[in-house]
């Protein structure tokens, strides 16, 4: 496992805070874990997805991914990976599964670099697993890790106008301003919002797209704004409005 000094050197160059970078040394160990024992059957998704692999400049969490195989696996898997880790010096351990309808939650307790013995010092990690929908733009892209213990691996991600298009359904059913920030990214970076993918997407929530909704949707996330992103952003937040206005303009030169 890697060292507390090594953690703050490394904390350091991301401009993370020590406690962040302990946790994003330990989902890049739970990644790269993961995917030395699955490698198509699970598309890795969400913001830390676009953190890792798109250049997202905040912070995320936890794990989101759509896995394709059936949910009796899933059990197996996480244990699987929680056994190797322990292998290697790292306390995985598995403090509950939730099953849902259409996903599957898994919390899990990990003792990292900065863990003194204490409760408060353990670093609990959701993984989100949708068993929902198929993913329809998917690809294996290399991810270089900082963390010395951690080889080059090939992660199966999903594309970035897929993302867009979910992030567009999480907007209209979750009060998160993260959400609204990581489309802005997205369109920013010239990602085309595709009309069927958006309109798919929320078809299997019970949605449909309307410019209306969605704006309103997005000015509801103000009163969130600073709270939301503050801790988890490299930087300051943009201002909302104009993060607000841009994204105002982009829905409506959007063929939606």
């Amino acid at each position: 496992m890697l060292r507390k000094d090594e953690l703050s050197k490394i904390a350091e160059a991301k401009h993370l805070s020590l406690f962040n970078t302990e946790r994003d040394y330990l989902l890049e160990m739970l990644l790269f874990t993961l995917y030395t024992k699955i490698k198509n059957e699970l598309v890795f998704k969400g913001g830390t997805a676009m953190y890792k692999m798109y250049g997202l400049n905040r912070f995320s969490e936890d794990l989101d991914f759509t896995f394709m195989k059936h949910r009796k696996e899933i059990s197996r898997i996480i244990q699987e990976v929680t056994d190797q880790l322990t292998l290697v010096g790292i306390y995985v351990k598995i403090k509950d599964i939730k099953n849902y309808r259409q996903q599957v939650n898994v919390h899990l307790e990990c003792k990292g670099p900065l863990y003194n013995g204490s409760k408060e010092s353990l670093v609990f990690i959701p993984l989100n697993l949708s068993l929902r929908e198929k993913v329809r733009q998917a690809t294996f892209e290399m991810l270089f890790s900082s963390y010395r213990e951690i080889p080059s691996f090939e992660v199966y991600v999903m594309k970035e106008q897929e993302i867009a298009a979910e992030k567009v359904r999480a907007i209209l059913s979750r009060d998160k301003a993260r959400d609204v920030y990581d489309l802005w990214f997205l369109l920013k970076k010239g990602v085309i919002l595709d009309k069927e993918l958006v309109e798919n997407k929320l078809k299997i929530a019970g949605m449909h797209f309307n410019k209306k909704k969605i704006l309103e949707a997005i000015a509801v996330k103000k009163k969130m704004w600073e709270i939301d992103l503050k801790k988890i952003m490299l930087g300051t937040p943009p201002p909302f409005e104009k993060v607000r206005n841009e994204l105002v303009l982009f829905l409506r030169l959007t063929n939606l």
